[in-house]
């Protein structure tokens, strides 16, 4: 068969996006199902009033921690009290009405919208971060979770990031060994404290720049914990890459 759309020179790629610019212009917002047509600039089925709404984090920011700060220089808190990772990338601040679209994502198994998430989020990122990371590894989950909620939403966004930057995406080398609470309304200190020993790492990655890709950073706690582990077991730089970047007055 392969062969045979090979005689006919079929372009595949060519063939899906085709098909998804289609159902992105005939399918109904996936917000309020008013007639949405899709924007070149996310390809979200979205209608224009809740393209327009799309929280963009477009102001100035700490490298470090994304939070925002007039200069865009490092902030007091990483020049005082550093986290484990070394640069964070966020396109979009969390909130409304892109915490609904995450909200469908992740809780209510709609993968397909995870992949049209991704695509906004590496529309908004450069092509590889300098200096070039040598590998991409999801937030890790605890298996019970993955069991519970049926896939790994990070590993989603990270195997779309994988395809766009063509760098190996690890999916074993970080493990998450404790199945810690929901860390929603606790402060950074107490997020800290119950994700000690949560993670773990087998192997080396010695020389290694690491980018860890998640949809969400709050408070920055899980982010460091396991950028904590890969840079004691020898990694020299460490990446993050998220969708959202929570505020504080958010």
């Amino acid at each position: 068969m392969k062969n045979f759309y090979n005689r006919l020179k079929f372009n595949q790629t060519r063939f899906y996006r085709q098909c998804q610019r289609w159902l992105g212009s005939t399918l109904p917002c996936v917000l309020c199902d008013a007639p949405a047509s899709a924007h070149s600039r996310t390809s979200l089925p979205l209608c224009s009033h809740c393209f327009d709404l799309l929280p963009w984090y477009q102001s100035p920011r700490c490298p470090q921690c994304a939070l925002p700060n007039i200069s865009g220089a490092l902030c007091g808190v990483c020049l005082q009290h550093a986290p484990a990772f070394d640069h964070t990338f966020a396109p979009f601040r969390y909130a409304y009405p892109l915490d609904r679209l995450l909200h469908q994502f992740k809780y209510h198994q709609q993968l397909s919208l995870g992949h049209l998430l991704a695509n906004a989020l590496l529309a908004q990122l450069p092509r590889l971060p300098i200096p070039a990371p040598q590998v991409v590894i999801a937030m890790p989950m605890h298996l019970n979770r993955v069991k519970e909620r049926g896939f790994n939403h990070a590993l989603e966004l990270a195997k779309q990031l994988q395809q766009q930057w063509r760098i190996p995406l690890d999916s074993e080398g970080c493990i998450r060994v404790l199945d810690t609470p929901t860390q929603a309304g606790m402060d950074m200190k107490t997020r800290t404290r119950s994700l000690r020993s949560a993670f773990a790492t087998q192997q080396s990655w010695q020389g290694q720049h690491v980018v860890i890709v998640d949809d969400v950073m709050t408070t920055g706690a899980s982010m460091h914990a396991v950028a904590k582990i890969l840079k004691q077991a020898g990694a020299t730089r460490v990446t993050a890459v998220v969708l959202a970047r929570t505020l504080k007055h958010e």
